[in-house]
């Protein structure tokens, strides 16, 4: 079920892709994205997961954080998405069970229109060393939440399909107000 802001974030407990433990709370106070991706091996995701590491250069100096979720195991992750230097943590959930607490759709529809009316975007992914592979999860549909510091989801993003993100101008208004 999808979430509607206002409204608490969802806390969790688990660990990040290198065996450091990780608990949403331990974020308050700062400004959070949650961002839910399918898998590790994704071109979108990568191109997206590049992107935010490239905006994180800005953002790192506003009290803002990032929280990357992928349906990856953490070694898929670590090959993938992981193998270049990321500045922010970056979470494993094989079990799905952080994607079911925000209410993550699957759709094969919004992975079909992906495929057919994405195809710049699947290149870059490329580019940024996303190489599709089979994947359970592969009709997971991004979605982004954007956390107060006192721990509220001010701002949701159920993606349209499985390239669909947050625009980051609304990001950028978040972080700034």
């Amino acid at each position: 079920m999808r979430l509607t802001p206002p409204c608490p974030s969802i806390d969790f407990s688990t660990q990040d892709v290198y065996g450091n433990p990780i608990k949403l709370s331990e974020y308050k106070g700062k400004k959070v994205m949650l961002a839910f991706f399918r898998d590790a091996a994704c071109p979108f995701c990568n191109f997206r997961v590049y992107e935010l590491t490239q905006k994180y250069k800005t953002w790192k100096d506003k009290d803002f954080e990032i929280i990357a979720v992928f349906s990856s195991p953490a070694d898929e992750v670590r090959r993938y998405v992981a193998k270049h230097p990321r500045p922010f943590r970056i979470i494993s959930d094989t079990d799905l069970n952080i994607y079911n607490q925000y209410g993550v759709e699957h759709s094969a529809t919004a992975l079909f229109k992906a495929l057919f009316f994405k195809l710049p975007r699947i290149i870059k992914g490329m580019i940024k060393g996303g190489y599709p592979q089979p994947n359970p999860n592969v009709k997971l549909v991004p979605a982004d939440f954007l956390i107060n510091p006192m721990g509220k989801i001010e701002h949701v993003w159920y993606g349209r399909d499985t390239s669909d993100h947050m625009p980051m101008d609304q990001v950028n208004h978040f972080i700034k107000s």
